[in-house]
C-alpha cells in the first residue's frame, strides 16, 4: 500500500512540475537573432509596423536611424522588438547579429554622460547575397516603418 501510494505521490509531482514549466512565447515575424543578443530575441514579441519608408535612408545610415526609443531601461528590447518584426523582401525571415555601436551623439537625458550612441546590426535572410546593416537609436523615438526593400510581418 505503501508503494502504490509513493507511486501516485512520484507521477502527480512529476505531472506538476511539467504543467509548471513557463512556456517561451513565439516570435512573430520570423526574425531569428544571432550572437550577443541571441537568447533575448527569442522571446521578445514585435512591435506592429504598418508601413515601409519610402525614404531609401532610413535605417541604412548613420544620419537616418530607426529611433525605435526606450533608452537605457528599455532599448536594447525595443531594437529586438522592432527587429522580430522585420521580414525580407518576399516575406523571408530574417536573421540579425548585433555588430557594435558608433556615431556618438548628445541627447538630453539619459545615457553616459548625456551622450547617446548608435547601434549596428547585420540582417541576412535565405538567398541574400550581402548582409544589410542598419542603424538603431534607442534613445529618441520615432515613427517606425520598415526599410526600404523590407517587409514587416502584419
Amino acid at each position: 500500500m505503501i508503494k502504490g501510494s509513493l507511486l501516485v505521490l512520484g507521477v502527480l509531482s512529476l505531472w506538476s512540475c511539467e504543467t509548471a514549466r513557463p512556456k517561451t512565447p513565439p516570435t512573430y515575424g520570423g526574425a531569428v537573432s544571432q550572437g550577443l543578443y541571441e537568447k533575448g530575441g527569442s522571446g521578445v514579441l514585435p512591435f506592429l509596423i504598418q508601413a515601409t519608408s519610402q525614404d531609401a535612408t532610413y535605417g541604412f545610415t548613420a544620419n537616418n536611424p530607426v529611433r525605435v526609443g526606450g533608452g537605457r531601461e528599455a532599448g536594447l528590447r525595443n531594437q529586438q522588438r522592432y527587429l522580430n518584426a522585420l521580414l525580407g523582401p518576399r516575406g523571408e525571415p530574417l536573421k540579425y547579429e548585433h555588430e557594435g555601436s558608433c556615431c556618438a551623439f548628445k541627447i538630453a537625458e539619459a545615457g553616459i554622460d548625456n551622450e547617446g550612441q548608435l547601434d549596428v546590426y547585420s540582417l541576412t535572410w535565405k538567398g541574400q547575397q550581402q548582409p544589410l546593416k542598419l542603424y538603431l537609436n534607442m534613445y529618441e523615438e520615432g515613427t517606425l516603418a520598415a526599410p526600404a526593400g523590407l517587409t514587416a510581418a502584419r
